[in-house]
């Protein structure tokens, strides 16, 4: 897969927030509809031939989330909660996630990711992730979440392709 539209990151030191910044060659309200539609996120939201799972979903104001990436047999790798605060479409997801298993809770990131109508029937979607410190924002950098962000945003546009179902 190779793709002409490039992730950018930005995480400026001292700063509890990461900017995440991709372009689509697609419809806002389809790039839209990806990110909020369960069905369609499990065909693409799963970087290096991981398998992701919904333990469940309720996509819309106020409702909540899990999910789990798995090598599709037993083995989870991380699951991942959280609340939909608000969903307006086709411009805005406000929602919060936060990794289960570490031996403290509470290191929840907010994220409010937005959807930019471009020409050419293009889309700029904007994802801005606020975290709870610092440290936790560094930790998030560290783990070398973009290059899974790449492999997802490479296999939605591929899935954009082809038409979502």
């Amino acid at each position: 897969m190779t793709t002409t539209n490039k992730t950018q990151v930005i995480a400026e030191t001292g700063k509890q927030e990461v900017f995440i910044i991709r372009e689509f060659d697609a419809p806002r309200e389809l790039v839209f509809k990806a990110f909020c539609t369960p069905e369609i996120m499990v065909q693409f939201y799963a970087p290096f031939g991981f398998k992701m799972e919904f333990n469940y979903a309720d996509y819309k104001n106020g409702g909540s989330y899990s999910w789990s990436h798995s090598d599709g047999a037993d083995k989870i790798y991380c699951t991942f909660k959280g609340v939909i605060h608000e969903i307006v479409s086709p411009e805005r997801i406000v929602q919060t996630a936060e990794m289960e298993g570490f031996p403290e809770g509470g290191h929840v990131v907010l994220e409010v990711c937005t959807f930019e109508t471009l020409p050419d029937n293009r889309t700029k979607m904007i994802i801005q992730d606020i975290c709870r410190s610092i440290a936790d924002r560094d930790e998030m950098v560290k783990s070398g979440f973009e290059s899974g962000l790449v492999v997802i945003f490479e296999q939605l546009d591929e899935l954009l392709k082809s038409g979502l179902k």
